[in-house]
Formats: C-alpha cells, structure tokens, sequence
C-alpha cells in the first residue's frame, strides 16, 4: 500500500506543470508593445540626458503599470483587486528603476540584454505571484536533468570558448596573412584597411561566428544536416566575391581553414550533446 501511494506522489509531481501560461505571455506581450512599439525615440533621448527627472520614463513606465495590470485582468483567472493592484505597481516601480540605471550606462548590446533580462525576470516573479506557484517553479528547477544542462553547455561552448580555440589554431597563419595583404594599385581594387577598421571588422567577424555556430548547433540538434550544408555554401557565395577581388590565394585558404574549423568544432559538440541526449543520428 505505502508503495502504491508513493508512486501516485511521484506520478503526480511529474505531471506538475505551470498553470495559466497565458498570463505570463500576456505579460510579456505588454512589456514588448510599451517598450518597443509605445515609447517614442525623443522618450529614449530625454531619458538618457536627464535621467530620473526626465517626465517621458514615468509616462513610460506608468503605461507599463496599466498594459500589465490589463493583461493580467484580461487573463488570470478569479484575480483580486490587491493582487492586481501590487502586481501593477511592483512592474512600474521596477521598470522605473531599471530603465534608470540603463540611462547612466553606455549604450551597448550588453547593456539591451541585461536591462531587457532585468525586465523578464520581474515580469516571471510577477506570474508566478499573482498566479502562487511559486512551489510548481521551484520543483520544475530542480527537474533540470543532465539533458538540459548538456544543451546549455553545447551552445556555450560553441561560443566563446570556440572562438578563442579558433583563433589559437589560426594563429600561426593570421600574422602572414595580415603580412602579405596586397595594397590596392588600381583605383578599382579594395582599399587598404585601416587598423582600427580592421579591429572593427574583426568583432562583426566574430559576431557572425557566433550566430553560424549557434544555428549548426541547432540543425545538428535537430539532425538536419542538410541545413548545415546550406549554410555553407550561402556563406561560401557571399565570401566568393571579396576573395576574389583580392586575388590572394593564401586569403582564401586561411578562411577556407577557419569556417571548415569551426563547422569541425560545432558538429564535434553537437554530435557530443546529441549522445548525451541519446539522438545520435550515426548507429
């Protein structure tokens, strides 16, 4: 008997599931038309020079307050007036201060990314207050198993890590190719390429490593291998042209040797996770 109700305890707290995602995608939904689609540029502008005493960032984070207090009207069920009401508030306030503290930092990706991540954290603790499941949460984290942390590991390690294995195996090459860059003698050949410039360039170079990685990534995860495939060769055509113009054959094999690395390193990773997640596609 006592082993009977403990497998009905067990089947029971793997069926635990969020209930009424609806509100937290409402929520979400808010924030993306006040924050994007309801504040004006000129709001942006007048937050960054004078701060908190700029009147456009309590407009904006007051129609926060009211998009997210409808949602939540609009989609949880038997909500009461206190829950809403904190609800609301709590969003406001912390959209205030957030937004606050982003116009004193630089304008950069890493700061959208914190200052948007800042903005869904407290928009998930706000769903799972006005919903309480705050227990369901806690024991869906914990039900992180091996799997999941594989993935997340795979995509971090096809990132930075990947890049600085990339440009260590590359390295006694880079120096000669840098070295022997032909200087344009005709009006209509490439200009030469400031060093500045090319520290510029070389970032959006690993940018777009990144997002290549990250998407072989995912077809391996998916085993479309296919896409992969074409992935390569629409960056094959596009890199076609400027190693062409240039006419340096070791140019080209140097990035001949840096996408076939990093497509030997995305799929090494990938097939890797895929063991671990038993989706192998080679028997």
């Amino acid at each position: 008997k006592g082993s009977n109700m403990l497998a009905q305890n067990v089947n029971i707290t793997a069926d635990l599931s969020l209930e009424q995602p609806e509100v937290l995608v409402g929520l979400l939904l808010a924030h993306i038309l006040a924050d994007f689609y309801f504040q004006p540029y000129a709001w942006v502008q007048e937050r960054n020079e004078r701060h908190a005493l700029a009147l456009p960032l309590y407009l904006h984070t007051l129609l926060h307050g009211i998009l997210a207090a409808g949602a939540m009207l609009l989609l949880t069920q038997n909500v009461n007036g206190w829950t809403l009401g904190v609800s609301s508030i709590v969003i406001a306030v912390s959209h205030f201060k957030i937004d606050v503290i982003k116009s004193y930092c630089a304008q950069s990706t890493k700061a959208f990314i914190a200052d948007q991540f800042a903005h869904i954290l407290i928009l998930v603790a706000v769903f799972l207050y006005a919903t309480n499941q705050w227990g369901v949460a806690i024991h869906l984290f914990k039900k992180l198993s091996v799997a999941h942390l594989a993935v997340i590991l795979a995509y971090l390690a096809v990132l930075k890590p990947s890049s600085i294995i990339i440009k260590q195996l590359l390295s006694p090459w880079s120096s000669e190719v840098l070295a022997t860059s032909p200087s344009p003698k005709h009006p209509n050949d490439p200009p030469t390429i400031s060093t500045e410039a090319q520290q510029t360039l070389s970032l959006a170079g690993q940018r777009i490593g990144y997002l290549e990685r990250t998407l072989m990534l995912t077809f391996v995860l998916l085993n479309q291998f296919s896409a992969i495939g074409f992935l390569i060769a629409a960056k094959s055509i596009f890199r076609f042209g400027d190693l062409t113009k240039h006419q340096d054959r070791k140019l080209t094999e140097y990035v001949l040797l840096g996408t076939f690395t990093s497509v030997a390193l995305t799929m090494a990773v990938g097939l890797a996770c895929g063991a671990v997640l038993g989706s192998v596609p080679v028997k």
